[in-house]
């Protein structure tokens, strides 16, 4: 079992590299992108917390603004200052009071009382920034009532309300903001339940994470307070995750598409199509004998593609040519290379015929027959010497193929049946279709039905004896074949008994060789009465 582990591995080590890689590249991918997306949304969060906080900032340095330019030269309070001091915050939203401090340390209260002195308040928090000095409440409780943030510049005093300030931030619910003094050393105040517990220094405008939250640190106007906005750190590995998932979906959709359009680049029907435009595909001929004779009549004509080293059946890229837009253009790359063929090597040989294929495209097309002379005009190949082959299957309706075959046929080409017997209308087609020759399926000569009287085959071969139709047995293997073959008048054979299908130059060297050692049978028949 383990070492057939090992040898899937073995044959698939690429691929596991490859999902590994992915993998690898996508959670890093991840991490950056919800770093990159979290840093946005609490940068946007901050932007829209700086503009909530102008209008509470402005009240704030208006009112000790003003408070600076009261007098406070009195020893005691007056009906004037109080008065005063009222008018100032009475319009104001987060100015809850406002005082001034005497030479004699009195504080004058917007209030109309003076309130306990600040500095002896246990409860409170002191911080100074520059000019100002802010007193905290040391809980961080937020109440409407109770909880202050006091200013204070040059003996005036500001109390702002800490939940009003906090409610006008409108803050979102899944996050945290947290006011701290400059360096983090006075907590202020927490929308959360749990205010943040920051270890120093800060690292102001970065990403942070932190073992339960993930934030950004922001300095505030003048530096005063620092705002850090939070979230948990469950927001941030869920996202990540999230976007894990995706980009290894989009990464298995990339990888997929581009192997679809290898496969599709790389398709038989793909390298079929480059190969017919650079006319790699070869053409080679299978001899048709005459079994009096021993002499080739004619051959039959059959593409060969080599691609790449490799050799593609026929009957493979034959049908995935059928299948597209192909077999017209192979059909005509043939011809073309049948008629450069005859007219270099075999324009010497006399009443030689060379058989092409064609399909049901080829005959549906009514400019065939004058692509076919043009190109045996080019060559100067004659039209006797380049017949056709059809199949049953081949003629879809029977009439307009009819009428293309015999334009062909009255050009001087002829017209050979294949595979004859093997369909379920071949009289009809016979009766409607014009014929000159008719090639025997290797499947009704086989050894075990050759011999026996009343054979399929030799019905068939009576009825074309009858229609004075020359008969090609196809298939021919063996030398027993033979003395049956033309004890009923077939006398052109085709097969592996003979020659396999051979290249141009090969072809042309057996023409012009000995003839075949086939010995004299006794027949009534004589090969010419089909000529």
């Amino acid at each position: 079992m383990v070492a057939a582990y090992k040898a899937l591995l073995g044959r698939h080590a690429v691929t596991v590299c490859l999902i590994a890689a992915t993998g690898w590249a996508a959670w890093f991918c991840a991490g950056g992108l919800a770093d990159q997306f979290v840093a946005r949304k609490l940068n946007n969060v901050y932007a829209d917390l700086r503009a909530a906080q102008v209008e509470p900032n402005a009240q704030i340095d208006k009112v000790l603004e003003t408070l600076g330019d009261l007098d406070r030269s009195g020893q005691e309070c007056s009906v004037e200052q109080y008065s005063q001091l009222a008018d100032l915050v009475k319009n104001l939203r987060f100015v809850d009071q406002a005082a001034i401090q005497l030479p004699n340390g009195k504080i004058c209260s917007s209030n109309g009382q003076a309130p306990p002195s600040i500095l002896a308040d246990s409860d409170k928090r002191k911080f100074s920034v520059g000019k100002r000095t802010y007193w905290v409440d040391a809980g961080h409780t937020v109440s409407a009532d109770t909880d202050f943030i006091i200013v204070s510049e040059q003996s005036t005093y500001v109390w702002a309300n800490k939940k009003l300030l906090l409610d006008n931030l409108k803050f979102p619910k899944d996050l945290q903001l947290d006011l701290i003094g400059p360096g983090g050393a006075v907590p202020i105040a927490s929308t959360g339940h749990k205010p943040l517990a920051m270890q120093k220094p800060f690292h102001l405008e970065e990403l942070v994470t932190s073992a339960d939250k993930v934030l950004i640190a922001f300095a505030g106007n003048r530096n005063e307070l620092i705002s850090v906005i939070s979230l948990p750190l469950s927001y941030l590995t869920s996202l990540k995750f999230k976007l894990f998932i995706g980009l290894v979906c989009v990464f298995a959709a990339l990888f997929l598409l581009a192997w679809c359009v290898k496969r599709h680049y790389t398709s038989t029907a793909v390298r079929l199509r480059n190969a017919l435009k650079a006319n790699r595909l070869d053409v080679h001929y299978q001899p048709i004998v005459n079994l009096t004779t021993g002499y080739l009549v004619g051959a039959e004509s059959l593409s060969r593609w080599n691609d790449n080293g490799t050799q593609v059946p026929a009957d493979v890229f034959i049908a995935v040519a059928e299948k597209s837009d192909l077999i017209r253009i192979l059909t005509r790359s043939v011809i073309r290379q049948v008629a450069e063929d005859y007219s270099t090597y075999l324009w010497a040989c006399k009443d030689f015929y060379i058989t092409v294929n064609l399909c049901a495209q080829d005959i549906q097309d009514p400019s065939f027959p004058d692509y076919v002379a043009s190109v045996l005009a080019t060559y100067n190949m004659p039209v006797s010497a380049m017949a056709f082959e059809i199949t049953e299957r081949t003629l879809i309706d029977q009439k307009p193929a009819a009428l293309q075959l015999r334009r062909l046929r009255a050009c001087g080409h002829r017209i050979a049946v294949d595979d004859f017997g093997i369909g379920y209308s071949n009289l009809s087609l016979l009766d409607s279709v014009p014929f000159d020759i008719l090639k025997l399926d290797r499947s009704f000569i086989a050894d075990d039905k050759i011999a026996a009287k009343d054979a399929l085959w030799r019905h068939i071969a009576q009825l074309a004896r009858s229609l004075r139709l020359k008969v090609v047995a196809e298939g021919v293997e063996t030398q027993e074949q033979l003395p049956h073959l033309v004890s009923e008048g077939v006398l052109l054979a085709q097969g592996w008994l003979f020659s396999k299908a051979l290249p141009i130059q090969a072809l042309a060297r057996r023409y012009f060789q000995c003839p075949e050692n086939i010995p004299p049978y006794d027949s009534k028949i004589s090969i010419n009465d089909f000529y």
